[in-house]
């Protein structure tokens, strides 16, 4: 016995009663040729939303927990943004920094086996010119402040390679 037309309306409306629906669904998972014309007739069949829900979702967006969850997202965005910023400005200074210590490193001491410091390089003098003599003495600092950084690290990262010693 195959499933009519009006089981599979008493169906749409929900109008079987629950051994008629038991019997339908398991006809069903047996019979392709009636899930086939139930998906065909569902297929056809225009549902739409009740009148309600309309305004359940007007309400809902209204709502104190979804304008919460809109502000949080805002701060988020807002927070992540500044993070960014953030991030960008230290690449900036890093980049300055190195902008203002690496022209006047010289790198052939880097295959040499002992140890220099920068403040023992010479450098030309030009007489006469305060912003030069500024900038020079500001390059130094930068420099000296940097080679220091760079022992210490290299001394640090040794004793914890060599055990500490």
């Amino acid at each position: 016995m195959h499933i009519d037309k009006n089981d599979l309306i008493e169906f749409d409306n929900s109008t079987m009663n629950t051994q008629e629906v038991i019997e339908f669904l398991s006809h069903l998972d047996h019979c392709d040729s009636c899930l086939d014309q139930m998906i065909e007739q569902e297929s056809h069949s225009l549902a739409t939303a009740p009148s309600y829900l309309t305004e359940q979702i007007l309400n809902k967006t209204d709502s104190g927990e979804i304008q919460f969850a809109r502000a949080a997202d805002k701060a988020s965005r807002k927070v992540q943004l500044l993070r960014y910023s953030l991030q960008t400005a230290a690449g900036v200074a890093a980049a300055l920094l190195l902008l203002f210590s690496i022209p006047s490193v010289d790198f052939s001491e880097l295959r040499s086996n002992h140890h220099s410091t920068q403040s023992e390089r010479t450098v030309p003098e030009r007489s006469g010119n305060q912003l030069y003599d500024f900038s020079r003495g500001v390059n130094q600092s930068i420099c000296d402040g940097t080679s220091s950084l760079a022992q210490y690290i290299s001394d640090f990262s040794s004793k914890i390679m060599n055990g500490g010693k």
